[in-house]
C-alpha cells in the first residue's frame, strides 16, 4: 500500500469515523437526561466485563484473519484461506464462550445477562467482519456500515428512551441491534457466510494462526486491566454512580479518537503491507511518522481542553446537572487518551515487524503501572484515581515501546516535547477547571498561535503546494 492509497484509506476512514462519532457524541444530552448516573455505571462496567471475555476467548481472531489474509493474497483463494481457517478457531472458540456465559450466567445472576452475552458474541463477529471487509479492500463499505449501525444504534436510543420510557436496557439492544446491521451490510459484500466451501480450510494454516493467535489472547487479558478494569474497581469500591461520571467523561475522548483511529486504520494496513527487511529505511520512515503524530496529538489535546470548555458554556445543558461531576474529570480522560492513542500506533509497527511479544510485555507493564495506581490513589482522589492511572498505564506502555523500537529499528523519539507540554497542560487544566470562559478563550488564542508555531514546517508545505497546484491550474 502506498502513500496514495494510505492517504485514501485515510479519507474513507475518516469521513466514516467523523459521521458515527459526531452522532454518538451529540446523544450525550439524551444519556445524561434519562439515564441515571449509576445505571450508566452498570452498564458501562458490565460491557468491559462482557469485552474482556469476548477478546480473551476468541483470541483476537480478527486481527489475525485480516493478517494472514495479506500474507496469502498472491494464492490462489488465499485470501478465502486464511477467512475460513480463522472461523473454523471463532467456531472452537464460541463453544468455549457459550459454556463460560451460561456457568457465569448461573453463578453471577447479573441483571440483563442475556443482553451482555449476546453483546460480547455480536461484538467478535462484528470485529471478524470489519477485519475482513479491509483484508478485501472494501474500505469505503467498511466506513459506510458503521454510519449505518451508528444510525440504528441512535434510532433504536431514541425510540426505546423516549417514547417506550425504558431504562438502561436500551442502551444493550441498541448497541446489540446495530452490530447486527453492520454484520449484515459487510455479508452482502463479503459473502463470508454464503461463500463457505470445506475446501477453503486449511489445517496447517489453522496450526500457524493458533500459535499467531495465543500472544493475542494473553495480550487481551493484560489490555483489558490496562483500559477496563478500573471500571470494575471503581464500581466496586466507589458504586456505580462514580462509574457512569467516567463513562460520560471519556465521550469527550471521542473527538481525539475520532481522527486518530483514521490514521490508525489506515495505517494499520500500510504496516502489515509494508516491506520491513531494510530496518534502517523503515526506521528513519517511523521516526518522522511517529514525530507527526506525537506533535498533532499534543497540539490537539491542549487545544481540545479550552475548546470544551467555551462549548459547555455556550451550551450549559449538553451535560445535565446530574453528571456535573463529570465535567471535572475530562481534562484527565484527554491526556489519558492521548498517550493511549501513542501506544496504539507504535503497536502497529510492531504487528508490521512482526514483534508482537513486546507489545503484550509493554501491555502488561502498563497494566501492572496502572492497577497499582489506582488502588494507591482510589481513597485520595476518588473517580479522578481511576483516569491518573490510566495516563500513568499508557505512559509506562509508550515508554518500554519507543527504548524497544530504538534498538530494533532506529526509532528516535524527542521526549523533551513532554517537558514542554506537560506544565502547559497542567495551566490549560487548572483553568478548564478554575478559571472563567474568558480565561479560556484567551489561552484558547495562545495556543492556537503556539500550535502555528509548532507545525509551521508542515504549514509551509501545504501553503506551497497549494500555491503551486493553483499556479499549474491557471496556467
Amino acid at each position: 500500500m502506498g502513500k496514495r492509497n494510505i492517504f485514501k484509506s485515510t479519507l474513507i476512514y475518516f469521513a466514516g469515523n467523523v459521521s458515527t462519532k459526531i452522532i454518538t457524541f451529540f446523544m450525550l444530552p439524551l444519556y445524561t437526561k434519562f439515564i441515571p448516573a449509576a445505571d450508566m455505571g452498570t452498564y458501562d462496567s458490565a460491557i468491559a466485563i462482557a469485552t474482556f471475555f469476548a477478546s480473551v476467548l476468541f483470541l483476537d481472531i480478527g486481527s489475525g484473519i485480516m493478517r494472514f489474509m495479506f500474507e496469502k493474497q498472491e494464492e490462489v483463494d488465499g485470501k478465502k484461506t486464511a477467512i475460513y481457517t480463522g472461523l473454523a478457531i471463532f467456531l472452537c472458540s464460541l463453544s468455549l464462550y457459550l459454556i463460560v456465559a451460561v456457568v457465569a450466567g448461573l453463578a453471577f445472576p447479573f441483571e440483563y445477562f442475556v443482553w451482555i452475552a449476546l453483546y460480547g458474541f455480536l461484538l467478535t463477529v462484528n470485529t471478524v467482519y470489519g477485519y475482513v471487509a479491509r483484508g478485501y479492500g472494501y474500505n469505503l463499505l467498511y466506513a459506510a456500515s458503521g454510519i449505518a449501525s451508528t444510525l440504528v444504534n441512535v434510532g433504536c436510543n431514541l425510540l426505546f428512551i423516549l417514547v417506550l420510557k425504558w431504562d438502561y436496557v436500551s442502551l444493550y439492544i441498541a448497541q446489540c441491534a446495530a452490530m447486527l446491521i453492520h454484520i449484515l451490510i459487510l455479508e452482502c459484500k463479503c459473502k463470508i457466510l454464503i461463500g463457505f466451501r470445506p475446501r477453503f480450510f486449511d489445517k496447517q494454516l489453522f496450526k500457524t494462526m493458533v500459535r499467531f493467535s495465543l500472544p493475542l489472547c494473553v495480550n487481551s487479558v493484560a489490555f483489558w486491566l490496562l483500559t477496563s478494569a478500573n471500571k470494575v474497581i471503581v464500581v466496586s469500591f466507589l458504586g456505580a454512580e462514580f462509574n457512569g461520571y467516567l463513562a460520560i467523561a471519556n465521550k469527550f475522548t471521542s473527538i481525539l479518537y475520532l481522527v486518530s483511529s483514521c490514521f490508525q486504520l489506515a495505517w494499520q494496513e500500510l504496516a502489515f503491507s509494508k516491506d520491513n527487511n531494510d530496518l534502517q529505511s523503515v526506521g528513519r520512515f517511523y521516526t518522522k511518522a511517529f514525530d507527526l503524530y506525537l506533535r498533532l496529538l499534543m497540539v490537539g489535546l491542549l487545544l481540545l481542553i479550552p475548546l470544551i470548555r467555551l462549548g459547555l458554556t455556550i451550551y450549559p445543558n449538553f451535560i445535565d446537572q446530574s453528571y456535573a461531576d463529570a465535567v471535572t474529570l475530562i481534562p484527565l480522560a484527554l491526556a489519558g487518551a492521548v498517550m493511549s492513542i501513542a501506544s496504539s500506533f507504535l503497536g502497529s509497527i510492531f504487528g508490521g515487524i512482526k514483534k508482537n511479544g513486546v507489545v503484550f510485555i509493554s501491555t502488561l507493564v502498563g497494566a501492572i503501572v496502572n492497577i497499582g495506581t489506582i488502588f494507591l490513589l482510589l481513597n485520595p482522589l476518588g473517580a479522578s484515581a481511576a483516569n491518573v492511572a490510566f495516563l500513568l498505564g499508557f505512559t509506562s506502555a509508550v515508554l518500554v515501546r519507543t527504548l524497544v523500537l530504538r534498538k530494533a529499528i532506529g526509532l528516535k523519539v524527542r521526549y523533551w516535547y513532554f517537558l514542554i507540554a506537560i506544565p502547559v497542560y497542567l495551566g490549560v487544566a487548572y483553568a478548564f477547571d478554575r478559571l472563567n470562559w474568558v480565561y479560556n478563550l484567551l489561552i484558547l488564542l495562545a495556543l492556537l498561535l503556539g500550535a502555528c508555531f509548532v507545525m509551521r514546517n508542515e504549514i509551509k508545505l501545504i501553503w506551497y503546494k497549494s500555491r503551486n497546484k493553483r499556479s499549474k491550474n491557471n496556467d
